[in-house]
């Protein structure tokens, strides 16, 4: 054995972790809770791979077996991409799990695609077979997919919520997208290198950026860490709002004074968030119609055509 081991060994620690979060009861979608069971399922037989003895059929049996977990790795990852996407289909579910069913089965009883295993020093690679290109090219079309259906869904997300989410997801997909295609490009040029003790801390840093979104869904948290955001120079603001009370608490109306500001910090990020228009805005606030909120916005003597004037400058 070597420390080759180690970072599947972590990886698959924490996948154990987190899926012992989501029995719990923890708040995740369906396909999150599968995409859990995949990964450790994926690192458990890398992890078990280097406890195995030198058997070459043994070794060669672990190794296809970890390639088909690859497989349902990629898919499982696109199958989220459609889901946080709200692009998933019972068509389209169906036709990924089809593809990824039949390549496993070429993988594991057949040498069209992996056709042996070699030593490379630590570890083993594949003996490429006749068709070992279409385990690349899935390999390349899922990470793909998977990008181009989180960034539509952002460009077509219905809420803000949404939208955050779809760009949480391609940031989850970044890693795991960079180690996978550097592999394959090794692999495709004949490269003696093996990417397996980089795979778990990819796929274990998807797991960790998702999870904040899958259990808390409190993405504007991540929007308030951005120095230039909306929702940062509105929590400023109220932040000192707030401590202007806690100063002068003793002072006549200061309490009111705190009601007022508040309200008009958030009817401003309302309006700005809507483009300043009215209608869009009272909706967005939950109010029965804009008349509402052009009292709102008259009591509390906020200038509409200053916010406009405000948006042009910083576009």
């Amino acid at each position: 054995m070597n420390i080759y081991f180690l970072p599947s060994l972590l990886s698959l620690a924490f996948n154990l972790f987190v899926l012992a979060y989501v029995i719990r009861g923890g708040s995740v979608s369906r396909v999150f809770t599968t995409i859990v069971v995949v990964f450790a399922i994926h690192n458990g037989i890398e992890f078990f791979g280097y406890l195995l003895d030198a058997n070459p059929a043994t070794v060669e049996t672990m190794f296809r077996l970890y390639y088909v977990a690859t497989v349902f790795v990629m898919l499982y990852m696109l199958l989220y991409a459609l889901s946080v996407s709200k692009l998933e289909s019972l068509i389209t579910t169906s036709i990924s799990i089809g593809i990824a069913t039949v390549l496993s089965c070429l993988i594991l009883f057949f040498d069209s695609v992996v056709a042996g295993v070699y030593s490379i020093g630590y570890s083993v690679s594949a003996t490429k077979g006749e068709y070992y290109n279409l385990f690349s090219l899935y390999i390349f079309s899922t990470l793909l997919l998977g990008f181009i259906t989180t960034y539509i869904g952002h460009l077509r997300a219905k809420s803000e919520l949404d939208s955050m989410r779809c760009l949480h997801s391609l940031l989850a997909l970044t890693p795991i997208t960079l180690v996978f295609a550097t592999a394959m490009i090794f692999k495709i040029l004949n490269i003696g290198i093996n990417a397996t003790g980089l795979v778990p801390i990819a796929t274990a840093l998807f797991l960790a950026i998702m999870l904040k979104t899958e259990s808390r869904h409190k993405l504007s948290n991540l929007r308030r860490l951005l120095p230039l955001s909306l929702e940062r120079q509105t929590t400023a603001r109220m932040m000192d709002l707030l401590d202007e009370y806690i100063k002068n608490a003793h002072k006549e109306d200061v309490y009111k004074d705190l009601q007022s500001g508040i309200e008009k910090e958030i009817i401003n990020y309302s309006l700005k968030k809507c483009e300043n228009n009215v209608t869009s805005t009272a909706k967005l606030m939950g109010l029965k119609n804009r008349s509402t909120l052009y009292s709102m916005i008259n009591r509390l003597d906020i200038d509409l055509e200053e916010l406009k004037t405000v948006k042009s400058k910083n576009s």
